[in-house]
């Protein structure tokens, strides 16, 4: 289920449940495609929620950096976003998961026991 999400200048940063916690994903503006090598899970939604806005406002300033565009707000919100998802995520210790990991860790468990015999 998505809970929110935060937009930068081309994707949105969507934060939904997941089995292991809380799912922050990435989804192109444009065409509604997920990029499945971005992905993070955090186990609290604090961080998750930072972290979503943390990442829009970073792409919003790579943005405005490659059009030349001149916003002192952009850089301020970097700047926020980036202290306030450092604050939680190491006041609540969670610094997030891979997704991609979790996925391979996930094919793994359905793999089964391996017994080697010598």
């Amino acid at each position: 289920m998505l809970l929110t999400a935060s937009e930068g200048r081309h994707w949105r940063y969507e934060v939904c449940e997941h089995a292991d916690g809380y799912l922050v994903q990435m989804r192109d503006l444009e065409t509604g495609d997920l990029d499945e090598e971005f992905s993070t899970i955090f186990r609290t939604l604090p961080v998750a929620f930072a972290y979503a806005e943390m990442s829009a406002a970073y792409e919003r300033y790579a943005a405005s950096e490659l059009d030349v565009v001149e916003d002192e707000q952009i850089e301020i919100d970097v700047e926020a976003t980036e202290r306030h998802f450092i604050d939680l995520s190491d006041r609540l210790h969670d610094g997030g998961i891979n997704g991609v990991a979790v996925q391979a860790w996930e094919r793994e468990k359905q793999r089964g026991t391996v017994r080697v015999l010598h």
